[in-house]
């Protein structure tokens, strides 16, 4: 089944269409990957005094508050439509960023609360502007120009935000101003503007808007057994990696003690992983199949937090090492952010788009909140030993932490039969 506006319009327009969404995305990713792939929060955080612990349980915001907002916003979607909520979103995303900039300004005993509250009302915004985009999404493309487009979006948005990343953290070197990092904050919570702008281009059905009664919209969500049983899946497989990433960067920063400057080059370049994961995404499905292509994805999110354990200090040029681990498991996250767009794309009845997009994505978040909430607290709480030795090998918290993601992820190896692609409904699966 397939959506009935998206047939009607003409080739010329969905190239257009597609080029206003693409456009929307390249404003704004730079605020979405610094919240979620950059270092400079997490250094921004400790220059204004945020403990280990703290600045951890930030990268748990974007989870929480999409957990909380996500399925209300598809509500919001059906009633105010698309556009609408895009440009709400925006505005909440510029204001919390010029919030977070201006934090200093609040003097040592308040500038951090601030900046972590910027924090979360920004997440606020990425937790409700998704919902309006799998709609875009989902009236502007042909089931065949999804993984190519989603796969070309992603890979366009990181090499900007990756090559920009990696030049701020060229020049911040070992010990940046924090007026810099301001500056920075700002300016890409300016730049989210541009989404809005590029979203109003798009002409979408006018029906879309208000049409939809929430509480039938979720039970014919909650009846849709592989949309369920993925949304399981991903929840999930998001408990055991979603933490992986940034406990990385604190790693590499608090564990390892390396430089500022070099710790945001290193996550620059695992913005590369990121952008190769995109680039080879929608040529990947099309050679070995997306079933495929989510078990190896799998078996990446095993192997690097695991590789990640033995990176010890006494390792010779472990920081090169784990930063090419680090680049693994983003390549891996590349190709699952892909691969469940593409699902949720093809598992949603197109009348109900909104709702089963939140669906899928509030399990995403429950299983990041339990990830990136529990380590938090084992970081904060001193209930991990602050080092242990075996095998003539010293290892730290960080480490331990490592260890456990990994054996929640080959735990996790029993859910793969919830896979829609692994064990098809013909009736239900539309459009893989």
């Amino acid at each position: 089944m397939e959506n009935d506006f998206v047939n009607t319009l003409s080739h010329k327009e969905r190239k257009r269409y597609h080029i206003y969404a693409l456009a929307s995305t390249w404003f704004g990713c730079f605020s979405d990957v610094m919240i979620d792939s950059s270092a400079i929060l997490i250094l921004y955080f400790a220059m204004l005094g945020a403990s280990d612990s703290e600045t951890m349980f930030t990268t748990a915001f974007v989870s929480i508050a999409s957990m909380l907002f996500m399925i209300p916003a598809s509500g919001l979607v059906n009633k105010l439509g698309a556009k609408s909520v895009v440009a709400i979103s925006s505005f909440i995303g510029t204001s919390a960023c010029l919030l977070m900039a201006i934090a200093p300004i609040f003097g040592t005993s308040y500038g951090c609360f601030v900046a972590l509250s910027g924090c979360f009302i920004y997440s606020i915004s990425k937790a409700t502007w998704p919902v309006a985009w799998y709609v875009v999404l989902g009236n502007i493309l042909l089931p065949k120009e999804r993984g190519n487009f989603l796969g070309f979006m992603r890979f366009s948005y990181y090499i900007l935000t990756g090559i920009t990343f990696w030049i701020i953290g060229h020049y911040m070197g070992k010990n940046p101003p924090i007026l810099f990092l301001q500056v920075v904050i700002a300016i890409i919570g300016i730049m989210v503007l541009g989404r809005t702008f590029f979203i109003s281009m798009i002409r979408l059905p006018e029906q879309v808007s208000g049409r939809l009664d929430f509480a039938k919209s979720f039970k014919s969500v909650v009846r849709n057994t592989p949309l369920v049983g993925f949304a399981a899946y991903v929840g999930f497989i998001c408990l055991a990696f979603a933490a992986v990433l940034p406990l990385t960067l604190l790693y590499l920063k608090s564990g390892l003690n390396l430089p500022e400057g070099l710790v945001q080059e290193i996550s620059a370049v695992g913005i590369g992983g990121l952008v190769l994961g995109f680039f080879v995404y929608g040529r990947l499905v099309k050679l070995i199949g997306i079933k495929n292509v989510q078990i190896i994805v799998h078996l990446i999110y095993i192997i690097t937090p695991l590789c990640l354990f033995f990176c010890s200090k006494e390792v010779p040029y472990v920081e090169w090492i784990a930063g090419a681990f680090y680049v693994l498991g983003s390549f891996g996250f590349a190709c699952f952010y892909c691969y469940m767009s593409q699902e949720i794309l093809a598992l949603s009845r197109p009348s109900n788009l909104s709702m089963a997009s939140a669906f899928v994505q509030t399990y995403q978040f429950i299983g990041t909140t339990c990830s990136r909430g529990a380590i938090s607290f084992l970081i904060g709480s001193g209930m991990l030993a602050s080092s242990w030795t075996k095998w003539g090998i010293n290892f730290t918290h960080f480490q331990t932490l490592f260890l456990i993601s990994s054996a929640i992820a080959v735990f996790c190896l029993i859910m793969v039969f919830c896979l829609p692609s692994v064990i098809k409904d013909k009736e239900d699966y539309y459009n893989p």
